[in-house]
């Protein structure tokens, strides 16, 4: 599995996509919602690194209208 798609968790919003970075270096939750058996999951920076993900596709925005990615190999956002 190399990359997934991500929401806030818990009811966090961000208006930029360095807030949902820091949370992310933060290790704070972030929920999958992407299609198949992980959807609904949670994962968090350390819980990434174990599985080897190489990027993250997160929605960000009071209604997720926007989106970046998070290049985990790399170390930064997109």
């Amino acid at each position: 599995m190399f990359e997934l798609t991500v929401i806030p968790a818990y009811g966090r919003t961000y208006q930029s996509k360095n807030a949902a970075w820091e949370d992310w270096l933060l290790d704070l939750d972030f929920q999958i919602v992407s299609q198949g058996r992980d959807n609904g999951r949670y994962l968090n920076r350390n819980d990434a690194e174990k599985a080897g993900l190489a990027c993250l596709f997160v929605r960000y925005g009071k209604q997720l209208e926007k989106s970046c990615s998070f290049n985990l190999i790399k170390g930064r956002v997109n």
